[in-house]
């Protein structure tokens, strides 16, 4: 495998000139993430868990929206190549539809039946509270969201990556600024403390949308052409669902099999320190798998432009490339991980926290499982969302997703957890364990080569 890994210069130039601005935005956000949550968690574990709880609602509409635009980057990836830009038109026009009308149906959700919702997240009624409190405030954030990602998306699957670069960090940099002065009252705004969190959110995401329409329509690389967006037709939108629905359907039931790893912390006993140190986890996780997260989502775009204009051995070299580099960046993200936990994360950031000593205990075994995986992570993340999806093999990655959380990983949860009653750090280990599974099957399946196809067509202008 690793003699196919490109030696052109100019590959990994263009590589470089892509991702590197996708893993700056990423490391950006993420590290303002982390700023909010500790924001949020400076009210208390209760406050952080039920916003937590809160936002496993909008994670499952975020991770669905998710898989609209990895089933546009599918297609938009290998009409770029072509040159295509009809065909690109009429694409977009079908996920704004479907992703809009998915995300204003579970934003007006929320927004009438948070309690309802959130009630079966957890037993406890204060988290219930503090989720459906937060929740009715950002309920569409989710759908301001879903609109401006599935531009940008489009962008970054013609090779254009600097505009979302910029629009996301400023959203980003808006929400965290917001959140100092709504959480805490700061410069004569009110005290809002967790509502003023969700406001914040709010607002940043309703800026969002407006750069990005902004930018749209000003645009230089590619215009946007309504008569092709409002009718798409029908063997567009056939093609879309073909290719599109195994991403739909894979990133709407992972993110329902993820979320319930919450659900099942929230009805363990000490619910709130086990999802407290299960949010920090992951926050630290997401902040770090920034270094291969833009190697994984860029893998679509070098694999499916080659493709689309007919060249496989082009494709598969590009492939086999963007996995072995992913790999190694999950491998530094790791090491630097296991160096915070001991360095920073236990001794200096939990203290100031005034987190428990449950908390801190339950949160060191996490962040050693977590970083012990984010290799496997990410040879995962870039073969799936990236090689798989790119070359036109959706319905392999939705089947390794779906399998490995639905056949593995949430029984044993909840086995461990609601019924075994084992501690938090055991039932996270399991969920760790999951990647470890996945690989295998994973590179047995781009082994095979199967996952090359071109899925264009020639469309009447």
């Amino acid at each position: 495998m690793f003699s196919r890994v490109s030696r052109d210069i100019s590959f990994y130039k263009s590589v470089l000139a892509l991702a590197g601005p996708l893993m700056l935005q990423n490391l950006v956000n993420s590290s303002l993430v982390m700023f909010d949550n500790f924001m949020v968690s400076s009210l208390g574990e209760a406050p952080l868990a039920g916003v937590t709880l809160a936002n496993t609602v909008f994670f499952v509409a975020m991770l669905i929206n998710f898989g609209v635009q990895s089933g546009c980057t599918i297609l938009i990836s290998q009409y770029w190549g072509k040159g295509d830009r009809a065909s690109i038109n009429r694409i977009l026009g079908i996920g704004f539809g479907i992703s809009g009308s998915i995300s204003l149906l579970i934003s007006l959700a929320v927004t009438f039946f948070a309690r309802q919702i959130y009630s079966f997240t957890t037993s406890d009624p204060e988290l219930v509270r503090i989720a459906s409190d937060y929740a009715r405030i950002a309920a569409f954030t989710g759908f301001f969201n879903s609109m401006a990602l599935l531009y940008i998306s489009a962008q970054r699957s013609m090779g254009n990556t600097l505009p979302g670069m910029v629009i996301l960090c400023v959203s980003t940099v808006t929400n965290t600024i917001m959140n100092w002065l709504l959480i805490y009252g700061n410069l004569g705004f009110p005290r809002m403390g967790v509502e003023g969190a969700a406001l914040a959110t709010l607002l940043s995401r309703a800026l969002e949308l407006a750069l990005t329409a902004a930018y749209a329509f000003r645009a230089r690389n590619f215009r946007l052409d309504f008569k092709f967006m409002l009718r798409p037709g029908m063997i567009m939108f056939k093609d879309f669902i073909k290719y599109s629905l195994p991403v739909l359907i894979n990133e709407t039931m992972w993110s329902i099999g993820f979320s319930m790893y919450s659900v099942i912390f929230g009805h363990m006993p000490n619910a709130s320190a086990g999802i407290a140190a299960y949010t920090i986890t992951q926050t630290i996780e997401r902040l770090l798998s920034a270094l291969y997260f833009g190697f994984g989502n860029v893998a679509a775009v070098f694999v499916g432009k080659p493709l689309g204009a007919g060249d496989y051995d082009g494709a598969h070299t590009a492939g086999v490339t963007m996995l072995f580099f992913s790999v190694a960046l999950g491998v530094v993200s790791g090491l630097i991980m296991f160096a915070l936990t001991v360095t920073l994360i236990i001794p200096v950031i939990y203290p100031l926290l005034g987190a428990a000593e449950e908390t801190v205990r339950t949160g060191r075994y996490m962040l050693f499982f977590s970083a012990a995986s984010l290799p496997f992570r990410a040879f995962n993340f870039c073969n799936i969302v990236g090689v798989l999806r790119g070359g036109g093999d959706a319905r392999a990655g939705m089947l390794l997703d779906l399998s490995s959380v639905y056949l593995f990983a949430l029984p044993l949860t909840a086995l461990t957890g609601l019924v075994l009653h084992l501690p938090f750090i055991v039932v996270y280990a399991v969920i760790s364990l999951e990647e470890v599974v996945k690989v295998v099957a994973s590179y047995w399946r781009f082994s095979q080569k199967k996952w090359l196809k071109n899925v264009t067509r020639d469309l009447p202008a």
